[in-house]
């Protein structure tokens, strides 16, 4: 990618914003420029993050339930009258719910697991694509994970959801082409957020990706380098990637355990 992804004036909803990889993305796309309106269920965490970004123009945060329709359209209406437009859109709201095969699962694990991760993505798409196409065009990220390629035991709701996310954004980037908005997956690897850590027993970053150092074991990315691939996707420097799911994952796919 060369020097940093500039994303100056650039317009961007973020979800999942007050926490882990999400708030990660704010601070990286305000950092890089941008103005960014971020939403989450976290309202302490969210507007200590807006308090620490500086001025309510560079970023807002508005606490908001993705999987309610009405708050999600009432959010992205609110942020595109607040910046005039949305040039970019970053779907990071997830859960990852663990421990169980699928005949353990009851209807409403698994249904809540599909409306915070896949259904989300669909609700803040539906909302934010026609401001988007009013604006020109843009660029959507939608963050996925590793488990839509490979997964490992115990997590069938967040491996079909993450799945589901992938073919959702190949989808929308063939629908949405002629509106010049570009849509891509990124699957990110174990990365060190509240949930990522929670993920492993005891957090133990063993075996989560490739070292680059002899006889070091690998580790947890970060929020910030997961956040760089955003910017990037965000940025006229992708101009021509559309429709792809891209890891970001340390080197994790690349190993036979």
């Amino acid at each position: 990618m060369g020097a940093a992804a500039r994303l100056d004036g650039k317009r961007v909803f973020v979800t999942g914003a007050a926490t882990g990889i999400g708030r990660g993305a704010a601070e990286c796309l305000v950092g890089r420029g941008a103005r960014v309106y971020g939403v989450g269920l976290d309202e302490e965490e969210g507007l200590e993050l807006q308090s620490s970004l500086g001025s309510p123009e560079s970023f807002r945060f508005q606490k908001c339930d993705v999987t309610r329709s009405d708050e999600v359209s009432g959010a992205v209406d609110s942020a595109a009258r607040l910046f005039g437009g949305l040039d970019g859109v970053v779907n990071c709201a997830g859960i990852y719910p663990t421990g169980k095969r699928v005949e353990e699962l009851g209807d409403d694990e698994w249904e809540h697991a599909l409306d915070v991760n896949l259904n989300s993505v669909f609700r803040v798409c539906r909302a934010a694509l026609p401001v988007l196409r009013k604006s020109g065009g843009g660029s959507v990220v939608n963050i996925a994970s590793v488990h839509a390629e490979a997964t490992t035991g115990g997590v069938p709701a967040y491996a079909a959801t993450k799945a589901g996310i992938v073919g959702l954004s190949r989808q929308m980037a063939l629908d949405y082409a002629e509106d010049m908005i570009r849509v891509n997956a990124l699957l990110p690897g174990a990365v060190a957020t509240r949930m990522g850590l929670g993920g492993l027993p005891g957090g133990d970053p063993e075996a989560v990706g490739l070292s680059f150092d002899r006889n070091k074991i690998a580790r947890f990315g970060e929020p910030s380098e997961i956040a760089t691939v955003i910017a990037f996707l965000l940025s006229e420097d992708s101009s021509f990637i559309t429709g792809s799911a891209l890891q970001a994952d340390g080197g994790l796919l690349s190993r036979i355990f």
